[in-house]
This record gives structure tokens, sequence and C-alpha cells, in this order.
């Protein structure tokens, strides 16, 4: 019976790690919070996760993503006598470990370990969904930004072939050319030639998400 509460138990508080990664998960999108904050809170659930009132633990996590340089948040480890290390398997180009301290001696005991590798599991998946949604919103502010963009370049566009009375390859040539010879990107050009035909230095395009 004994053994049974003590499973159930487990269970309980492994579901109850996954919901609350979850839930640091749709926070953190939903305040548009940055990776780093991200890993943070997970740092700080992973070490309240592990801690025991007789055995305090922190957390540092390592972090290795395509393209970008090695970033590391939390506890360092520094003047710890136990470590518990685990990777966090997310995909072929990235990859995490996530570091548990303790300043006490042989704190780790074999079911920390088991429930250490449970909360690696469901912090790989809660990781891998933030960087999706990380990545989600950075091609939606790319794609805005150039949206706006060309918006900017055919207002001036068709300012400049009202203006000259041209064609509208013509005029964009004249655009290019002006750009070319002033060293201005094309769409700074752009945005000059509209302000001054608008009369107001803050040109912007806004679009309805």
């Amino acid at each position: 019976m004994s053994g049974n509460r003590a499973v159930s138990s487990t269970s309980h508080t492994i579901g109850g790690s996954a919901s609350a990664l979850l839930d640091l998960v749709l926070d953190s999108a939903g305040m548009g919070s940055g990776l780093d904050e991200f890993l943070a809170e997970l740092a700080d659930l992973a070490a309240e996760e592990l801690s025991r009132p007789e055995r305090p633990v922190s957390c540092g996590i390592t972090v290795n993503l395509r393209k970008q340089p090695t970033a590391e948040v939390g506890s360092t480890g520094q003047g710890s006598a136990s470590t518990l290390r685990f990777p966090l398997v997310l995909d072929e180009e990235n990859s995490a470990v996530v570091n548990l301290y303790s300043p006490r001696t042989d704190a780790f005991s074999s079911g920390d370990h088991a429930y250490a590798q449970q909360f690696a599991s469901d912090a790989a998946r809660a990781l891998l969904l933030a960087l999706r949604i990380s990545r989600l919103s950075d091609s939606r502010d790319d794609l805005a930004a150039a949206m706006q963009s060309r918006t900017i370049i055919d207002m001036a566009v068709g300012a400049i072939m009202a203006q000259n009375r041209c064609g509208r390859d013509y005029a964009f040539k004249i655009l290019r050319n002006t750009s070319n010879n002033r060293n201005m990107k094309i769409r700074d050009v752009a945005a000059a030639v509209v302000a001054s035909i608008a009369g107001d230095t803050d040109v912007s395009a806004r679009f309805e998400e």
C-alpha cells in the first residue's frame, strides 16, 4: 500500500512539473519574453522542483543554438559539493544541458536521478516549443518589416511617377540611382521622398495583425 502511495505521489509530482513547464512557455509567449528570460525561469523552476528542506539546489542551464553563441543562465555552481548534470535532447541543431548544484556532499539519490531524467524530458519539450515560438515571432517581425519597407518604396515610386510623369520602371530607376549615389538604403531614400511630400519625418506603414 505504501509503495503504491509513493508511486502515485511521484507521478503527481512529475505531472505537476509538466504542467508548470507548459505554463512557463505560455506565460513567456504571452508576455513576449525573450529566450533568455524563459531560460532563467526554467532554471528557477528546475531548482525549485529538486530542492528539499534539507537540501537546497541551484540550477544553471547552458544552451547551444545554431548560428548563435552559447548561452548560459542561472547558477555557475561555485562552492557546490554535488552536481547532477543532464542533457536536454532538442533537435539536430540545438542542444542544452541542465546542471543542478547542491552545497551538500552526495546530495542526490537514485530517486533524484530518475526524477531529474523525467524533468529533463519534459523540460526539453518545453524548451523546444519556446524556441519554435521565438522563431515564429522573429519571422513575423521580419515579415512586418519587409511589408513596411515594400509599402514605403511603392509610395515613393508613385510620388516620383506623379512628379516626373513617368512609368513605374523609370521611377524605380530614379529611386535606385539616388540610393546608389547617396550610399543610402533604398528604403531610407523612399522614406525621405514620402516624408518630403507628406511633410512628416515619421513615415511608416501600419498593418493589422
